[in-house]
């Protein structure tokens, strides 16, 4: 019976200890049950820099009060708490079970752009957090960094582009500042002051040569100021850009200018500096790398293409290949040479010399495609016999210009190994051998020689030949004696040439060319009047036959006076009388001296320019005066231009606007003539033993 009753016990006591367990487990998970009734809420007002939360399912009977807590991660994870706010409920603060609040950003203890957590510790114990964080940080995925602008530009556009007008900084106590700094942090200067943060875009123009001293790379920055932050800023954003100095192509050219100057022209293009170019040099080196010139460059107006004229005097004449260097001199005092260089090719182009042989015993040569920089002043074919490997030199002849081809005709003088050099001139009077060729002349093709009688113009001439060639000037052949009456003076007043012939006892005639004279006659060529309306104002050589003094006196002067139509006085050397006021004479000066001769007279000998006396430079003039007697035929004709005379036109020398005296006096010392010849004031000049130099 007692097992029975103990086991009853046991029965009935079992329930009382599980309910004890469930009441104990009620009042354990009370806490947590009423947790879960509260609930919180966070709303970031960025532009303000306001967090404002609510919390509702609050019961003020159990709960009088919590404490606010605001935190963040920092780049550890490790949490920081920036504010601890307690708070007591009241009727007016709780109402309906709810209670809301804010905090600013300047309530902070310490002042973050951070997604924060606000969390409540609720007066009963209760831990409560906003499922959403306050969201107080930089968005820095809403917006973007530009510089704007080539690495060679100097003023560039920076540019804060706001992608979607977002709130990028909470609050309104912030500014921003644009900087720019090297690559290495160092030298940081600030583009004007700190400005309000922008919502939008926002763009700085900005001229970098304000900030930045030398040439590499840059960052542009952007920083937050508040004076609450560590430090008083933070980095909101960089952007690297570069500052260079660019160019294009460094060569050099000629033109028709640089030419004519004796120049060459360096040059480089498309210049460009972040720090403004101020001056550009170029330095020109020779091939064998020795510095030869230093030459300032210049530009038209705010051009980038800088060039020189580089004198030929300055590398001294001497043609090869050269170095362009070229230094860039900036506002900032930097100066750098640029890695590239040109090459200025100042080279003689000895172009394509070719000999044909003509049927008539010549051969053509024809130099085509030559060039001397500066401008070839000349060019002549030299022509050399070639015997027992001995060259020696037989005829140089002038070349003749046309269509970029210079061209002389030879007539064969020797038979055997001929050789022909083409050489030219330059303006200073060097000579250039361009190219050599050579050929051969049979003795069949060898030309005349001697006494030859030829038809010109329908009439039969006596001429002389020596080698092949005619010449234009016998007065050694006939070896004439000064004062001779057996020669005979005849002007072709159309083609301004005067020739002079010697008697042929074998044909009883005046046939033998002697002399032909290059002349300026009157101006009125339309005129076929004879001597008899001569007169101080008449402007015209008269036609008929005539003598040296017609009128029978002695009328021989080497230096005559004469009257003007203005009354003034010129006077003409080696004057020879035909009629009336008609004289052979020099070209008139204006005084009693070699050195009073107007270069503008002068360089119209071959056309009408006188008043009517036969103008004729001091040689001519003066070899008539010797060898022409008194009494001495004169034959003046209209004349035909195309066809001067059986000796053709003699070739005419040019004088500079400078050269007051004719090339061909013998009193003016030959030194001064060589001197202005070598200069290119003149082009030619006769020796004192006669000889013809360059024409």
């Amino acid at each position: 019976m007692l097992k029975q009753g103990k086991h009853k016990k046991k029965f009935i006591a079992l329930p009382a200890v599980f309910m004890i367990a469930i009441v104990v487990a009620v009042f354990a998970i009370s806490p947590n049950a009423k947790a879960a009734q509260y609930s919180a809420d966070v709303n970031a007002d960025r532009e303000n820099g306001v967090c404002n939360y609510t919390l509702a399912g609050i019961d003020t009977a159990q709960t009088s009060g919590m404490t606010t807590k605001v935190t963040y991660k920092d780049e550890s994870e490790n949490t920081v708490t920036v504010l601890e706010q307690p708070v007591t409920f009241t009727a007016e603060n709780c109402q309906n079970g709810q209670y809301s609040g804010s905090f600013s950003l300047s309530d902070l203890s310490t002042y973050a752009y951070r997604e924060y957590t606000v969390s409540f510790l609720m007066s009963d114990g209760t831990p409560v957090e906003a499922a959403a964080k306050c969201d107080f940080s930089i968005h820095r995925d809403k917006f973007t960094l530009d510089v704007a602008g080539y690495k060679s530009k100097t003023n560039r556009t920076i540019s804060l582009v706001n992608k979607e007008n977002d709130i990028i900084i909470p609050g309104k106590d912030s500014q921003i500042q644009l900087s720019i700094l090297k690559k290495n942090g160092k030298d940081e200067k600030k583009v004007g002051t700190a400005t309000v943060i922008p919502t939008a875009t926002k763009s700085w123009d900005v001229d970098l040569t304000k900030y930045c001293n030398t040439y590499g790379t840059y960052y542009a920055r952007f920083t937050v100021i508040n004076s609450k932050l560590s430090g008083g800023s933070e980095l909101l954003a960089q952007k690297e850009f570069n500052l260079a100095l660019t160019y294009g192509k460094i060569g050099s050219k000629s033109t028709s200018k640089t030419e004519k100057n004796q120049t060459f022209r360096v040059f480089v293009e498309k210049v460009n500096s972040a720090l403004v170019v101020k001056n550009v040099t170029f330095n020109i080196y020779n091939s064998a790398g020795k510095l030869v010139c230093t030459e300032k460059g210049v530009h038209n107006g705010t051009s980038t293409y800088y060039y020189s004229d580089i004198p030929l005097k300055t590398i001294n004449y001497r043609f090869g290949n050269y170095k362009i260097e070229v230094s860039v001199t900036d506002n900032a005092g930097i100066v750098r040479i640029l890695k590239k260089t040109g090459t200025a090719s100042v080279r003689v182009k000895t172009g394509i010399l070719t000999v044909t042989k003509l049927a008539n015993g010549t051969a053509k040569f024809r130099l085509k495609n030559a060039y001397i920089p500066g401008n070839i002043k000349s060019v002549r074919f030299k022509v050399y016999s070639i015997k027992n490997g001995k060259r020696t030199l037989i005829k140089k002849l002038i070349g003749v210009y046309s269509n970029k081809t210079y061209i002389a005709n030879y007539q064969y003088m020797v038979s055997g190994r001929t050789q022909v050099v083409a050489c030219g001139y330059t303006q200073w009077n060097k000579e250039i051998k361009f190219k050599t060729k050579e050929f051969s002349v049979k003795s069949s093709e060898v030309g005349k020689n001697g006494w030859r009688y030829e038809k010109y113009a329908g009439k039969v001439y006596k001429f002389y030949y020596k080698n092949g060639e005619k010449l234009t000037d016998l007065t050694n052949v006939l070896k004439l004696k000064k004062g001779n009456k057996k020669l005979k003076i005849v002007v072709n007043r159309a083609a301004c040439c005067v020739t002079i012939y010697a008697y042929d006892s074998q044909k009883k005639d005046y046939i033998i060319p002697v002399k032909t004279c290059t002349v300026s006659v009157g101006r009125d060529t339309a005129t076929t009047s004879g001597a008899a309306g001569l007169s101080i104002s008449s402007s015209y050589t008269p036609l008929g036959s005539y003598s040296i003094s017609s009128n029978g006196t002695a009328a021989k002067y080497s230096l005559k006076p004469m009257g003007e139509p203005d009354g003034s006085t010129v006077y003409a050397r080696w004057a020879s009388h035909v009629v009336g006021n008609v004289y052979f004479h020099a070209i008139a000066v204006g005084s009693q001296s070699h050195y009073a001769l107007r270069a503008s007279n002068y360089n119209k000998l071959g056309s009408a320019a006188s008043a009517g006396c036969i103008r004729m430079t001091v040689a001519d003039a003066k070899w008539l005066y010797d060898y022409a007697a008194v009494g001495s035929s004169v034959k003046i004709e209209k004349g035909n231009s195309k066809k001067p005379g059986p000796l053709g036109k003699a070739a005419t020398i040019k004088i500079a606007e400078s050269i007051n005296y004719d090339p061909t006096d013998p009193s003016v010392p030959a030194a001064t003539k060589k001197k202005d010849y070598k200069a290119g004031r003149i082009s030619g000049y006769m020796t004192s033993k006669g000889k013809k130099v360059g024409y």
